[in-house]
């Protein structure tokens, strides 16, 4: 991995080890449950993906940046074959305690999806990616990955953030002590900001917005469909009163 990927990495271990919410992996009780409704995979913090995103696709998935014991119990739960890719350990561990657990199998794969994924051509019939892509630089690389990965037919599922809330502190999106004012211009870009002065911590990591050319634009360039689209919000960010702060995609690989 590059110094950014290995610091995000350690980043999310860190947010592994201090229980945040992205983090804490499926008890045997939200398992079972799981089993019992239909699929609900996260994507953004506070909607579910639309049930018939489902309709017509295979079970070989892969959960893209996916780790954390959420996601991949939540897919498995339903029959899906399922892969996971992650460059956190400590994530990982938390999908492989949980399939232990509940006496399932998983594949799980450590890698950087800054680099070429894994996999060969056509593998999976859809690809779950849950807000992620704020902690690479050049997204149009995991568009053209995700593609190259996919039958077709194949779908993408992807979640991910607003910019605009990459213009503000982001302690100032959740304190009211800390005034909500406009500080960094877009696209932000956190190693640029260090050579700027600007310190990076575990608390944050290394993270990027992205312009809307890039995240749907991107997309299509790679040469997927756009077929559905919904925004979210956060609970508790003091932003979400002006606007939604997350979106997230469905798009189709032609064939």
């Amino acid at each position: 991995m590059n110094k950014v990927s290995d610091f995000n990495a350690k980043t999310w271990d860190q947010w592994s080890r201090e229980d945040f919410v992205w983090t804490l992996p499926f008890s045997a009780e939200q398992f079972a449950w799981a089993k019992e409704r239909d699929i609900e995979p996260i994507l953004t913090p506070l909607k579910k993906a639309p049930l018939w995103w489902f309709d017509g696709l295979g079970k070989r998935v892969l959960g893209l940046a996916s780790g954390g014991g959420q996601q991949g119990p939540e897919l498995t739960a339903h029959g899906y074959d399922v892969t996971i890719l992650d460059m956190s350990n400590r994530q990982l561990l938390a999908d492989k305690l949980v399939a232990q657990r509940e006496g399932y199998s998983i594949k799980l794969v450590k890698a950087d999806m800054t680099n070429l994924f894994p996999f060969a051509d056509q593998y999976f019939d859809f690809i779950v990616h849950p807000v992620s892509n704020c902690y690479v630089e050049d997204i149009e690389h995991v568009w053209r990955e995700a593609y190259r990965v996919l039958r077709p037919g194949g779908a993408l599922m992807s979640g991910w953030t607003n910019p605009i809330m990459y213009m503000v502190d982001e302690a100032a999106l959740y304190s009211e002590d800390v005034p909500l004012e406009i500080k960094f211009a877009l696209p932000y870009n956190s190693r640029l900001e260090e050579q700027k002065g600007l310190k990076i911590t575990t608390e944050g990591g290394y993270q990027f917005s992205h312009t809307l050319d890039t995240q749907i634009g991107g997309q299509l360039r790679a040469g997927f469909l756009l077929k559905d689209f919904f925004e979210d919000n956060e609970e508790n960010n003091r932003l979400g009163k002006y606007c939604s702060l997350y979106a997230a995609t469905l798009a189709v690989k032609p064939g």
